[in-house]
């Protein structure tokens, strides 16, 4: 008869078998993983954090800015289409510069921008993303998958360019993928463990109220539960949870959303996200994708922006080499179950692409910032493929001398790893929006002009005319909060603004003096007051970046 222990100690052996390939240089990456998960992490800071203001805050970063300054008066119901955890921390990170900047960092000449001082708590989590994405590939896949991914995460312009946003995507990934590594913990504690077991339950819940508490996407609390469903009853490390254990999980779920969105219990909240949700408050429609404007509309699901969307942004905007990867790392995934040290992570990557591709591809309103929820996952499938070539070299080159093997060795390093952090450090900083791939032939700004520019240059044309707009000119755009904070920072604040798509404007009035006109801001209500700006008055000023403009003012009323 066997004894519960002998049964524990058959369930580890067999979910973690010894690998088939362990290589000296994995075995000494292995033995300092501290040292090189901080590494990694540091590597990803400054990334991150290289020239942070080198653009101009958007329209959707100044509704933040406003949003803070009720916070400070004590009002915590303005912006909230979205938790408060965004917001608190930017909150914190603005007053701490504000004090340095009037300290030490006076005396010093190492003044802190408000637009980096806004953009701080998500370069900072957007760089600690790295160590749960770390632990949960090496819990799945194992440890070489884990630091590859983890390395592609660190320096992937995909992830850099939304980490450099204050927008809540970047905490809600760190929360989401640190709350499935820690239900994963839950689950492979023994059986006897039931502390344990309980501790990390309590641990994921409190990660998915946090996930919450940064965006409001339950659904991946969802995605989690039915992994678990499809891996199907285990003894090992699937057992079902005892009602102490639920208990636990979703009281820390509940406590810690609450306890950081107390906004959400007050009735104005329900009202505004109620608004909101119904398009109440949306002046314009629209989305521009390779010259022709769609309709971006939840409710015009599924006839709203292409169902490739998505697709396309992978194929133009990720660099070649972890393209490549990824590829090879799909076909591997979906070849075959894998073998036990891999088999769960396999079907976690496959259902978790399936189940983000399907409904995203569907739903009528896609931007590329939604898109960060997939990089952990494309990283993951990408270092899968790196693995896969791996094996396939290793199998050819065993029979030779180590030599052949450290060459092999280098070589995919080289490819996969130092290149695409090439592309990022010399092609894609500081503004990451920018990049394509091979295959997007330098198209800046014609897939996705909205995201790529994301109002970028609008600081500086706000500038040229807070220097030669006449008093109480009138400037028409479609970022008044941009052009608000900017007018306020430039001590303009006699001049005024309009809104291009809003119904009562009329271009032809002699009432408006300038149009601030971006690519990315072509909406079904402003492209013909757009083009007719473009075709019958003189440029005033453009903000180019690589040859391209992203902002431009025209002047309509003459100059005196």
């Amino acid at each position: 008869m066997q004894t519960v222990e002998r049964l524990e100690v058959s369930c580890a052996e067999l979910q973690h078998p010894t690998e088939e390939i362990r290589t000296g240089l994995f075995q000494k990456l292995e033995s300092k993983k501290i040292l090189l998960a901080i590494f990694i992490t540091l590597l990803a800071f400054g990334l991150r954090v290289y020239k942070l203001d080198a653009a101009g805050l958007s329209e959707d970063e100044t509704n933040k800015v406003f949003a803070m300054r009720a916070y400070e008066r004590g009002d915590f119901t303005v912006n909230t289409e979205h938790p408060m955890l965004m917001k608190l921390l930017c909150l914190a990170s603005t007053r701490t510069a504000s004090l340095w900047n009037q300290t030490a960092g006076k005396q010093l000449g190492l003044t802190i921008s408000e637009e980096s001082a806004l953009r701080f708590p998500n370069v900072l989590f957007g760089a600690l993303t790295v160590i749960p994405i770390l632990l949960l590939a090496t819990a799945l896949l194992g440890f070489e998958t884990g630091i590859i991914a983890s390395l592609f995460w660190a320096f992937g312009v995909n992830a850099i360019w939304f980490n450099r946003i204050t927008k809540e995507d970047t905490l809600f990934v760190f929360f989401m993928l640190l709350g499935f590594y820690f239900y994963h913990q839950a689950k492979e504690r023994l059986s006897s463990d039931i502390a344990g077991q309980e501790k990390f339950y309590a641990l994921a819940g409190a990660a998915f109220g946090m996930m919450v508490g940064s965006k409001y996407f339950p659904h991946y609390i969802g995605l989690n539960a039915l992994f678990y469903t499809l891996v199907g009853y285990n003894r090992c490390n699937n057992r079902p949870l005892t009602g102490r254990m639920w208990g636990k999980y979703f009281a820390s779920l509940v406590l810690t959303f609450a306890a950081f969105n107390w906004a959400i219990f007050s009735p104005q909240t329900w009202r505004y996200i109620r608004a909101y949700t119904s398009e109440d408050l949306l002046t314009h429609h629209g989305y521009a994708l390779m010259d022709k404007l769609f309709s971006n509309d939840m409710a015009d699901m599924p006839l709203g922006n292409p169902w490739y969307f998505y697709l396309l942004y992978l194929a133009v905007k990720v660099p070649l080499p972890i393209l490549v990867a990824f590829v090879i790392g799909l076909i591997e995934i979906f070849r075959h179950r894998g073998d036990a040290r891999v088999a769960r992570g396999y079907l976690f990557l496959r259902m978790m692409l399936i189940f983000w591709f399907i409904p995203m591809s569907v739903i009528g309103s896609k931007f590329l910032r939604y898109s960060l929820t997939l990089m952990p996952i494309i990283y993951m499938v990408a270092a899968v493929g790196v693995m896969t070539i791996w094996r396939l070299l290793h199998r050819y080159f065993k029979p030779l001398q180590p030599p052949a093997t450290y060459f092999a060795a280098g070589a995919l390093a080289l490819i996969f790893i130092l290149t695409p952090a090439f592309l990022t450090i010399n092609y894609a900083l500081p503004y990451p929006g920018l990049y394509t791939n091979r295959l997007g032939k330098n198209h800046i700004g014609y897939f996705f002009p909205h995201d790529e520019f994301y109002d970028l240059g609008a600081r500086e044309s706000i500038r040229y005319l807070a220097e030669h707009a006449p008093p109480n000119a009138t400037i028409a755009s479609e970022i008044p909060g941009v052009v608000a904070y900017y007018l306020e920072r430039f001590n303009r604040r006699d001049l005024r603004s309009k809104i291009m798509s809003q119904p009562q404007f009329d271009l032809t009035t002699g009432k408006i003096d300038y149009v601030i006109l971006q690519k990315g801001r072509i909406y079904f209500e402003n492209q013909t007051n757009f083009h007719f700006v473009e075709t019958h008055f003189p440029l005033a000023q453009a903000s180019r970046y690589q040859g391209v403009a992203a902002t431009e003012v025209y002047q309509i009323s003459p100059s005196d």
